[in-house]
């Protein structure tokens, strides 16, 4: 045991740096919900005050030592975003359906022009319009959750998240493939990258279908009622996450379809939800907090960077608008309300989770650069544009008052 205590030791404990940070976070946030200000600022606030912005004190080898913790923590937030992803829904909605399909392409193509117009190459531009597909499930869920939102917008809102990261994860395997046979740090042909990245989906795929089975069969072998088994689940979520750890499968996709089988095959009652609200809660956080931990503020310094990360915002946003114009079942406030919902949007960590703290090097620098200004754009901006986006809606109702 060190004795000294003039030494602050706190300071060289990651365990405890992280802690404080969270804690933190927790409280910035719950001051600001008292304010009526989203409480995922909180994180954002903490986590610029103690990252790259900051001071430092959480970095990439401090998060490193804590992958699979923050791991599990996306692990519970991909398995809501599946468990929230109605299939028969989004089968049978018609037009509706539809126009969520249409603007997860509208959104790809609307940001890989744009990122052309700006100078980037037609290949980086791809690859990032790939990623810019999906929504944040982080910020939709923390949102969703702390405004107490549902209705109709909300749910189509929710089914566009899985979607759309669903989406993500086909197309980023087609770019993801020609970027590391022709990108700066290229190797080996493109039919056998695409071979690569095709198969890291079917591996998840099949870990999915394995780790369902097992929660289904262990289930019913022992007859466990159902508030016995979100632990059950969750112990089949973890080995979901650890298989495709090891394997390099595709987390994201396996998790989602974890979610998806839970919701679309599972008959049964469920109280997953209810019983790990709380461990989901502090999971949006520690996540989010992560994130604005490594966003450094100065990656918008730049002029004509921070211009090309405002119009791929805007462009996004209106996009999404747009392919929203046919659908009938909602009204043209509740169509500007999802665009402005939908907004957020994801790194390349985030879609590939099991190396969430592992940048994409595959990119020239100015294309880098790009990226991280819209990740530090995304921080500041997509909380407080989703919360304004459900509050549009008209469907929150924080503290049972709509």
């Amino acid at each position: 045991m060190n004795e000294d205590l003039s030494t602050p030791l706190w300071l060289f404990s990651p365990l405890a740096v992280l802690g404080g940070g969270l804690m933190l976070a927790l409280v910035i946030g719950l001051s600001l919900q008292r304010l009526r200000v989203p409480k995922l600022y909180g994180a954002v606030l903490a986590g610029l005050l103690l990252g790259a912005t900051g001071g430092g004190l959480i970095d990439r080898p401090l998060l490193t030592q804590f992958q699979e913790v923050l791991n599990a923590a996306a692990a519970l937030v991909l398995f809501e975003v599946g468990r929230k992803t109605d299939l028969a829904w989004l089968l049978r909605s018609g037009r509706q359906g539809a126009s969520l399909l249409v603007a997860t392409l509208a959104c790809f193509v609307a940001v890989t022009a744009t990122l052309a117009l700006f100078g980037l190459p037609w290949g980086a531009a791809f690859f990032i319009g790939s990623i810019l597909i999906a929504v944040n499930p982080v910020i939709v869920s923390s949102m969703v959750a702390d405004e107490n939102a549902s209705g109709t917008g909300t749910y189509a809102v929710a089914n566009m998240v899985g979607l759309s990261s669903l989406v993500a994860l086909l197309l980023l395997a087609l770019t993801l493939a020609w970027t590391r046979s022709h990108g700066v740090d290229a190797h080996g042909d493109f039919g056998e990258e695409l071979l690569r990245q095709g198969g890291k989906l079917v591996l998840g795929a099949l870990i999915a279908l394995f780790s369902y089975g097992v929660y289904a069969a262990a289930t019913r072998l022992c007859k466990a009622p159902a508030t016995m088994r979100p632990g059950l689940l969750l112990a089949a979520l973890l080995i979901d996450l650890g298989l495709c750890s090891v394997s390099a499968a595709s987390a994201l996709l396996s998790l989602l379809l974890m979610g998806v089988l839970l919701r679309n095959a599972e008959k049964r009652d469920n109280v997953f939800q209810a019983q790990l609200k709380t461990a989901q809660d502090i999971g949006y956080v520690l996540l989010f907090l992560m994130s604005a931990a490594l966003v450094d503020l100065r990656q918008l310094g730049q002029g004509w960077i921070l211009g090309a990360a405002l119009a791929v915002f805007g462009v996004r946003i209106l996009a999404m608008r747009l392919a929203l114009w046919p659908a009938t079942a909602w009204d043209r406030r509740k169509k500007h309300a999802m665009a402005l919902s939908l907004c957020s949007l994801v790194s390349y960590g985030g879609l590939v989770v099991d190396t969430t703290l592992n940048a994409y090097t595959g990119l020239d620098q100015v294309s880098s650069e790009l990226m991280g200004a819209l990740l530090a754009l995304n921080v500041l901006l997509a909380p407080g544009l989703t919360w304004l986006g459900l509050r549009m809606a008209g469907e929150t109702y924080r503290g049972g008052e709509r």
